[in-house]
Parts: C-alpha cells; structure tokens; sequence
C-alpha cells in the first residue's frame, strides 16, 4: 500500500463511531496492484474490559473483508506499548505496564476478537467536511477573505478544491457599505480584566423573539474579547454585571480593576456596586460619545456581522438576538490585527479556537431530539433552524419551527446549503436543555 499504509483500515463503515466522506485521491494498493477505492475516514473504537482504544483517521474500504490495524498508531495514540509472543499479543500500558487487552496470533496472524470492534452506537459528525472559502467565509460570520484566507492557512482547515474563489459576497456588500473611521483614547491596559469598557445598543427596531430589546456588550480591552447580551430593558445591566463580574473573575482568578462607559442612567446606577467592589468607574464627556471609539466599532462591527448573517438566509430581523449573539462569538474567534494576528479566544485563554465546530447560521439542521421525548415511537429529529452555539454547553442551539422549542444538542446533522423556510411573525421559544449537560466556558 502507497501512502495510506499506516493507515487503520476496516471494511464496515458500522465499526467507525465518528466518520465523514473521503474525498482525496488515494487508494489501498493491494500486492497485485491493483487499488481499492476508499469511501470514508473516521474513528475506531476497540473496547476492551479494562478500557477503550481510539483509532482516529481510519480509513472505510468497503472492498475489503478484513480490519486491518496499525501498530504505531494504536502505541501512538493511547500511550500503549504492544508485546508480542509465539502464541499471543499483549497491549500494555505505558506507564504502569498494566496489561490492557490480550489477543491470539492463529494462523501466523495476530487478531482482535471482532467483538471489540463494533461500536456501540452510530455517531455521524461532519467532524472534517471540506467546503470551499466562500462556505468558511459563511461559517465564520462574514469575515473579511484575508481573515478566512489567513485562518484556513494557519489552522489547515480543510477546503474543497475549486477554482471559483468569489471575493465579493452580496450579503457583505449590502449591509457592510458604511464605514467611518474612529479615534482611540489614552486608556491602557497590561493584563486580562484590567480595564472594561462596556455600552448598551438599542432599543431594536424589532422585538427579538426572546423579547430582548436591547443587548449589552463588555470587552476586555487588553485581549479585545467580548462579552454579549440580550436585553429586555436597558435596566438589566445592574443584574447582569454583578453576575458577570462573579463568573469572569472566578474563571480568570483576578479582579476587574477598570470599568469604561459613557453617561448611562443604567451604568451610573452601578456607582455603588462599583465602589464596594474597589472598580475604578471612568466615563466618556457628556454629550461626547465620539471619545470612545471601541464602543462604535464594536457595535458597527457586530450589528453589521449579524445583519449580514441575516441577510444571507434570509431570515426575519426578529432573529437579531441570535444573529447578533453568533456574530461575537465568532468575531472573538477571528485573528485581528491589533493583537498581531491572533484571536481575542487565543489572547484570553491561551488556546487556539475549534474552528471545524462551525457551522453556517441559520441552515436546516436535525438535531437528535430522543431525549425530550415522552414515548419510545416518537421520530428522534425533527427539522430544524440552527441558531448559533451555546454559551454554556458544549452545544448547538437549534430551533424547531414547528413547536418554537430551542433545542439545546451535541449531536445534530447539518444541511448547510439548505434554509427552511421561516415565518417573519415573533413566536414565543422555549429552551430545552438535555440533562447533566456538561458545562464548559464558550468554547
């Protein structure tokens, strides 16, 4: 075999619990040369009773009748040794030498039992769908094509080969045509939390329908990270700082010492929150909103990121909240020229962001809905909006037109380049969590 003969290699897809099409050219050359064509690439799970094995990049070969194994990259990667005998084969640990798994050598070969191969359920996840730079464009909220370029580059995002790169998106051209200049003040800040600037938007043409009116946005001014969120009245900042302030200092271990904003009835209620609390509250010149350039561009730059995802699927402005909410998500994830390429995720939590999680905002989903239901006949899905990413799970937000119920799920099937069709009426959701959840911080 050519270059996939390391390769893991089975011939059923069923025994690969992750998997998505193979769409290179290589094929598994047999001893009369002859190629056998490769239809998928996942992982395998061999499960032993003292432990599970994961086999990532193996490859699906339906022509083929056995499940071959390679033995560097199962010592690779589960940190496994393999001792091999006359008759037998073990699989030991690397650090203890605590004996994981063992196997027969019949007939000069040494096997697993077949029982350790099959997955105990069909997990299907787009984990590394190639699609082309105008789709990572979408995926990524409309970025600029240097951005999308500089990403798929610098992270080996996986891009269909074309020879048709658009770099004139019309959702961009209609909603991105104004852009004015704004001036930086003197405010430094060294290290994460140091100093906040934060600014309410609104009230919305349109009631969002979650009922929010307006939104709050806190940023970080050393890593450019922000924070959103949805308002009903511009009043709700005196609960939702208190709130945030707990979360973002218990996470990073260091205090908010700076708090940034204009005149605002609702941040000049905060004046005694603040005092207690030791943070330094400075504030822009009355009828002067110019002095703070942060705030402008970043509301221009979400409400444009979100008016555009909009636009694109051709969804109701009711939808703002959501579109606005995926739009910082993703702005925190794009490189940026004033932290010298990198993103405001990899400033604030030293760690590159995921980027094959992303999907495109608003397209037909199915997410699987068996947990929600009451009776075993019911149907596992049920098509779907996809909403963007939860902010307190490892999660997608999808929204069923039918029931108006935010389902909230790890697994979902994605048809991107479908968009059911939504009603421009604001229905009341309902948000369905599925239980013990597993809690992380916007990752």
């Amino acid at each position: 075999m050519d270059p996939v003969a390391s390769h893991n290699i089975t011939g059923d897809l069923a025994n690969l619990s992750i998997h998505s099409e193979y769409d290179g050219t290589d094929k598994v050359i047999l001893g009369d040369s002859s190629g056998l064509t490769i239809s998928h690439i996942g992982s395998l799970e061999i499960h032993s009773p003292k432990c599970t094995f994961i086999l990532s990049d193996t490859l699906c070969v339906p022509k083929l009748s056995k499940n071959l194994i390679s033995v560097h990259h199962l010592t690779k990667q589960n940190n496994v040794f393999v001792e091999f005998h006359p008759f037998h084969f073990f699989v030991k640990d690397k650090i203890t030498g605590a004996i994981l798994l063992r196997g027969a050598c019949e007939n000069d070969v040494y096997t697993f039992p077949e029982s350790m191969m099959s997955s105990p359920s069909k997990i299907v996840a787009n984990a590394h769908e190639r699609t082309s730079i105008d789709g990572w464009h979408k995926r990524l909220g409309h970025p600029s094509f240097r951005i999308v370029q500089h990403l798929v580059k610098k992270t080996s995002l996986p891009v269909a080969k074309t020879n048709k790169i658009s770099q004139l998106c019309s959702s961009c051209s209609i909603n991105k045509a104004h852009q004015q200049p704004f001036h930086s003040n003197s405010l430094q800040s060294h290290a994460p939390l140091e100093l906040i600037y934060t600014d309410v938007w609104g009230p919305a043409h349109y009631t969002g329908i979650d009922g929010s009116h307006y939104y709050l946005i806190l940023v970080d001014h050393f890593t450019k990270y922000m924070w959103f969120y949805p308002m009903a009245t511009k009043f709700g900042v005196s609960t939702i700082f208190p709130h945030f302030k707990k979360f973002v200092e218990t996470r990073f271990q260091t205090k908010i010492k700076n708090l940034y904003s204009d005149n605002g009835g609702e941040f000049i209620a905060l004046k005694f929150f603040l005092l207690i609390n030791a943070i330094a509250h400075y504030t822009t010149a009355p009828h002067t909103p110019q002095q703070n350039g942060v705030f402008k561009r970043h509301h221009r730059h979400l409400v444009e990121t979100g008016l555009t995802l909009l636009h694109d699927e051709l969804l109701p402005l009711s939808y703002w909240p959501h579109a606005f909410q995926i739009a910082s998500y993703l702005i925190n994830r794009q490189p940026t020229p004033l932290l010298q390429n990198i993103s405001p995720f990899e400033a604030l939590f030293g760690q590159k962001p995921y980027y094959l999680k992303l999907r495109k905002f608003g397209c037909l989903c199915y997410p699987l809905t068996r947990p929600y239901n009451i009776h075993k006949m019911q149907p596992k899905s049920s098509p779907c909006v996809f909403l963007g990413y939860s902010q307190v799970q490892s999660a997608y937000k999808c929204l069923d037109l039918k029931t108006q119920k935010i389902y909230i799920s790890r697994h979902v099937l994605f048809d991107e380049p479908n968009t059911p069709t939504v009603s421009s009426t604001n229905p009341k959701t309902h948000t369905l969590t599925p239980p013990n959840a597993p809690l992380f911080f916007d990752a």
